[in-house]
């Protein structure tokens, strides 16, 4: 009888065993599955990763030649033969109407003496250009002050009919008469001056 028990347990033992076995298999296989699953897709995202890099790396090349090619150089202070001095303040439009007012600081270094603007002419990177002679010193327009000696005073030059698309002006060329009255090239320029449109 003991015999006949040993060998139902043994039977039941084997038969569970074989029955865990089958299961171990199947979950194996399933990770194995699993496992060629991931290793595609991380060749799939090593192959992207990959492509976005020589995109990247193409981009920045170009970026370089367009730097170079431009080699813009800003400007945002200069001196004409007079010695007086110029830094650049603000250019701000009106999306409304068109005009731009671009402001400068003028200080006159030198002894108090007479200033008079002539003609102002800007170029935009589209290649459209503008030009006025509406000047204004502080709120006078279109005069010729004296400007104290070791003096700051505004500069404003305003443009009409100006693109919004504007954001940056390429040059800024601002022709000036001599203090001295005399036919001297009084002419100063700016390079790459901001744009802002409210």
């Amino acid at each position: 009888m003991n015999k006949i028990i040993t060998l139902i347990m043994c039977v039941v033992f084997s038969a569970t065993m074989s029955g865990q076995t089958v299961k171990v298999e199947d979950r194996v296989k399933t990770l194995e599955g699993d496992v060629k699953i991931l290793k595609g897709q991380l060749e799939t995202q090593n192959g992207q990763i990959a492509s976005m890099q020589s995109r990247l790396n193409e981009l920045a090349d170009r970026n370089a030649e367009y730097k170079k090619a431009l080699d813009i150089k800003q400007t945002l202070n200069t001196t004409d033969a007079d010695g007086y001095q110029y830094s650049f303040v603000s250019a701000v439009g009106d999306k409304a109407t068109g005009k731009l007012t671009i402001t400068l600081n003028l200080f006159n270094p030198g002894e108090s003496r007479e200033k008079q603007m002539a003609l102002a002419q800007f170029t935009d990177y589209a290649g459209n250009a503008y030009e006025t002679n509406e000047y204004q010193f502080g709120n006078m327009e279109n005069v010729k002050p004296t400007i104290d000696s070791n003096t700051n005073i505004k500069l404003k030059f305003r443009f009409a009919d100006v693109s919004i698309e504007t954001k940056r002006i390429a040059s800024l060329t601002i022709k000036a008469y001599s203090s001295t009255w005399g036919n001297q090239d009084m002419s100063f320029n700016f390079r790459d001056l901001s744009v802002e449109w409210k």
